[in-house]
């Protein structure tokens, strides 16, 4: 990869859409929309414009508009005369004011103020978007619900709560990402501010990677989405946090029994905000507090987030995103057959550039610095058997440059256009055998470099009313196999009435860079491998088709249907001998897969007693020449059987209790049927032993069910809001198994199957205290501490 194309990409990139306005000679009005004490932007806010007076029919409704993920809304083609700009967004004021446009041409900035006022917690819901938004398997989550879900570390657990939807699932306690409808965590594209996050969450999802807290929206695609998002083949998950009050300097502080967490924020200058957070779980030192002697797993986490966002002028605005996190999952001193060690980190930082220019054109132009490492260990010692063996660290570091561009040609057409580039460089080290020889030897790395462009285009037509469509497509390109690939992309929505929608989607996606793993360890093995000369990206189809039903804004019904196709999917091949000679790609085999199923959705909206109930019931296969006798088989990611239920009740406006319960079809796994040896020096010693395996997923694991209840009580004391709250994790205490592996053991030489459990019942309890003072907060807590 030479010089000159690298820099021929970046200028390209930069320069491409830099002078194209894609507008005519007329006037728009256009702004951005915030909270008026706290300065944070407001997403999904209606914007509508009336002719002389506002009227309940809307008669006199000309124009309407919506803000796009960074609070930006415009309304083209407005003509010279009196009107009145309504705005509207759950939990706050109607805003309503009247202005004049006394010019035909050039643009007409009008920010909007919005007060907030306070609304019961049953008035924000997780729903579809409603009506004829053209959003297929698109969910759009209020932070504000899930904070009555239980949640194992007392704060707001997004991805458990994600688990609650439909679809998606990871029903193990040891699976970190989401299964979204048969594809594995690797194909979820999962953006945080803009930033690509390749193991978003702690372990058994119990927790995010960045502090929820600071969540400003959350949209999850669950298939074929739009041609702005690209790289992975599934599904996509989008996240913004919030870009901190330019109000007064806030915090909370949590302290509970295996973790605690803090987050403040604040103004810096008159045009510049700081938010900082940070995190960390200790749930094995309460385990060896506790129960020295248990054979659970050790687990902990920190994390830590920082956001600064900077106000050049009103059109121009600067942010600078961090994330770190590290987990670390080991084996208890008192287990006798087998060690383990499973560690992985995220690093990442992005510069961001927004900006306006004067025909309301919006873009956003990103460079991010991305770093992931992951490291699996696992050492069987209860047998002379070699077969659980592995060792893998893999290092990924990533720079990728972004340009998007959204036009807004009229009130029914926005068309979004952009590109990105990434440079991608990996270090691999792998062994079917552990010491700290192989861990730390430089010769033993294999370096490989990559890099990928692409280029969308999609356009969002209101045809009519009821009708709207998106149509789009990506090239992708990528230098190492000098490929260029076409991803078509269409969607629709069709509304027959004000409650009740059609929706349909199809895309085509590629992914260069797969997650490859054993199948036959039940223990995480995760390790990144891009596409090369010999192999071929990843490949995905996907049919998506549904309808959704409103009853007086108090309930919501909804049923999809899906259809997945994928080619050109990894695996490693039958109990792969990894060793420190020859090339790991000829330790994988590629094949194909599909994924379908339905998915029911039931969900109360309003009222002191809300929640849901879901059900999937899907079909996820999986077929490889070189796996599995070439026979079709059902991957752990295949759950026949999906059920999640979830249930809020407000007590009163301080107590709110919450409850949920999940059951999943158990995965499949490789387990041996027998056991052989080679007599004479043949294997070594000659009594070594040796597996025979069953037919890949033929053992399935039992079933994944599980209840949490959580309770939270609010008060406010001494000018503090104090949140109090008591759960209980695994109310029944159900073993749920994370892994099953067969071991040898050592005094009877006989087989024996062990299974883990990772999370038995676990009562947490906790406070968090939030506060906002004009004082510095240095200030505030030395006075609290002096008092």
């Amino acid at each position: 990869m030479s010089r000159k194309y690298y820099l021929k990409i970046i200028i390209f990139s930069f320069l491409l859409f830099a002078n194209f306005s894609g507008q005519e000679n007329n006037l728009i009005i256009s702004g951005f929309v915030r909270d008026n004490s706290t300065g944070e932007i407001l997403i999904g806010s209606t914007i509508l414009l009336y002719k002389d007076s506002v009227d309940a029919n809307n008669i006199n409704l000309v124009k309407l508009s919506s803000t796009n993920q960074y609070g930006f809304y415009a309304i083209p083609k407005v003509d010279v005369g009196n009107y009145f700009i309504v705005a509207r967004n759950i939990g706050y004021k109607i805003f309503f004011q009247k202005i004049s446009i006394t010019k035909s041409t050039g643009r007409f900035q009008f920010d909007i103020q919005m007060i907030s006022e306070d609304i019961e917690l049953s008035e924000i819901v997780v729903k579809g978007e409603k009506g004829n938004e053209v959003k297929a398997s698109t969910i759009d989550i209020h932070p504000d619900l899930i904070k009555n879900l239980p949640s194992l570390t007392g704060e707001v657990s997004l991805f458990k709560s994600l688990q609650m939807i439909p679809g998606i699932k990871a029903a193990t306690e040891i699976s970190s990402g989401l299964y979204i409808r048969g594809g594995s965590p690797d194909q979820t594209l999962t953006l945080v501010d803009g930033i690509v996050i390749y193991n978003p969450t702690h372990l058994g999802n119990i927790s995010s990677t960045f502090n929820t807290n600071a969540l400003q929206s959350i949209r999850l695609i669950k298939g074929a989405f739009p041609a702005e998002y690209g790289g992975r083949l599934s599904s996509v998950l989008d996240i913004k946090l919030r870009n901190g009050t330019k109000e007064k300097d806030k915090g909370i502080f949590g302290f509970g029994s295996i973790n605690s967490h803090a987050l403040l924020e604040g103004p810096l200058t008159k045009n510049s905000t700081y938010m900082i957070s940070g995190r960390k779980m200790y749930y094995d030192a309460m385990q060896k507090t506790l129960n020295k002697n248990s054979l659970v797993p050790r687990y902990n986490f920190h994390d830590f987030n920082t956001k600064f966002s900077y106000r050049i002028n009103e059109n121009e605005f600067l942010t600078l995103s961090s994330i770190f996190s590290e987990d670390n999952v080991y084996s208890p001193p008192k287990v006798e057959d087998i060690n383990y060690e499973i560690q992985w980190q995220n690093a990442a930082v992005s510069l961001n550039w927004l900006q306006v220019n004067p025909h309301s054109n919006f873009s956003n132009t990103s460079i991010s610095y991305i770093r992931y490492q992951f490291k699996s260990l696992i050492d069987d010692i209860g047998t002379s058997t070699s077969s659980s063996d592995y060792f893998a660290l893999s290092k990924l570091q990533d720079v990728i440059i972004k340009r998007n561009n959204e036009f807004f040609h009229n009130e029914n057409i926005v068309s979004k256009v952009g590109i990105e580039l990434t440079l991608h460089k990996y270090e691999l080290t792998y062994s079917n055998l552990y010491s700290t020889v192989v861990e730390n030897d430089p010769n033993l790395i294999n370096e490989f470099y990559s890099s990928e462009a692409s280029i969308y285009y999609q356009n969002e037509w209101q045809i009519s009313s009821r009708l709207k469509t998106n149509l789009g497509g990506r090239f992708y390109y990528f230098h190492d196999m000098k490929s260029l690939r076409l991803e078509p992309r269409a969607s629709f929505a069709f509304a027959i009435d004000d409650e009740l929608s059609f929706k349909g989607a199809y895309s085509i996606a590629h992914q260069y860079l797969n997650l490859i793993t054993r199948n036959d360890v039940s223990l995480p093995t995760d390790l990144w491998y891009p596409s090369t000369s010999k192999l071929a990206p990843s490949k995905s189809a996907q049919y998506v088709a549904g309808f959704e039903k409103f009853i007086k804004n108090d309930y919501q019904f909804s049923v999809e249907g899906y259809y997945k196709f994928l080619n050109n999917i990894f695996e490693f091949k039958n109990i792969p001998e990894i060793g420190d000679q020859g090339n790991i790609e000829d330790l994988f085999t590629t094949g194909k897969g599909e994924a379908y199923g339905i998915e029911a959705f039931a969900n109360k909206l309003s009222g002191n007693f809300t929640g849901w109930i879901g059900y999937t019931y899907s079909w996820t296969r999986r077929q490889f020449p070189e796996l599995n006798a070439g026979m079709i088989y059902y991957p752990k990611y295949d759950r026949r059987h999906d059920i999640s239920i979830a249930l809020s009740y407000n007590v009163n406006q301080n107590f709110k209790l919450g409850l949920t319960w999940v059951y999943a079809t158990g995965q499949g796994i490789i387990l041996p049927v027998g056991q052989y040896q080679f007599k004479g020096n043949y294997s070594g010693t000659g009594k070594e032993i040796k597996f025979n395996y069953t037919q890949r997923s033929e053992y399935k694991m039992p079933a994944y069910h599980r209840m949490d209840i959580n309770l939270a009580y609010n008060f406010i004391w001494r000018k503090l809001n104090i949140e109090t709250y008591f759960g209980i994790y695994n109310l029944y205490n159900r073993q749920n198994p994370f892994a099953q592996y067969v071991s040898i053991d050592k005094e009877k030489r006989i087989p024996k199957l062990v299974q883990l459990s990772l999370f038995p019942l676990i009562p947490v309890f906790g406070f968090n205290v939030s506060f906002k003072n004009e004082k510095n907060i240095i200030e505030f807590i030395n006075q609290y501490f002096q008092k």
